[in-house]
């Protein structure tokens, strides 16, 4: 994670990535390798996870992230996070519209698991500030910048679906490897 530099670093190499420098992108990639992982493992669907492997959808992310890193600089006010996960999703969607073509499925083929009745129950804000915050590990911000909420406010839903989570009669599995967990996604 970014964390690993100080505020200073990543500044400084977000800076030479505005300027064009592949190898600090790659840098700033390679630290955000585990994050972009869980998210990938959590969003591709079975039919991507069929044609390809997590580390292979990674390095097709990184290839495009190096390829478009001068629109960095144009989303200047988001974190280099969520630009990082945007082109990851983007390569997902990408890849699954090849593959649902291929394999002659129309539009989005479906999640394989089916959300519990209490991720029915919640509104389709909260499911996603849920998956962000829970399952993609998020801050507040970087779940603000993707939702258009202010970070307070995504803190208010998370915390108050965490609690409706714990009055619940049922459980759900909180563990990005459990199953069901894509369904959400």
């Amino acid at each position: 994670m970014l964390a690993s530099l100080n505020e200073q670093q990543i500044r400084q190499l977000e800076t030479q990535v505005v300027r064009g420098d592949g190898t600090a992108m790659e840098t700033l990639f390679d630290l955000s390798h585990g994050r972009l992982s869980r998210i990938a493992g959590l969003r591709m669907t079975d039919e991507v996870h069929r044609t390809m492997s997590v580390s292979h959808l990674l390095m097709a992310a990184r290839m495009r992230a190096i390829r478009r890193q001068t629109e960095f600089a144009v989303a200047a006010t988001r974190s280099l996070f969520v630009w990082l996960r945007h082109i990851l999703l983007h390569t997902i969607e990408v890849i699954q519209k090849r593959v649902a073509s291929e394999s002659g499925c129309t539009g989005w083929c479906h999640w394989a698991a089916t959300p519990s009745a209490f991720m029915k129950s919640l509104t389709e804000i909260d499911r996603e500030i849920l998956v962000l915050r829970h399952f993609e590990e998020l801050t507040n911000q970087e779940t603000s910048i993707i939702t258009g909420i202010s970070p307070q406010g995504v803190s208010t839903r998370y915390m108050n679906v965490i609690c409706e989570l714990a009055e619940a009669d049922h459980s759900v599995p909180f563990s990005p490897n459990s199953e069901g967990v894509a369904a959400y996604a």
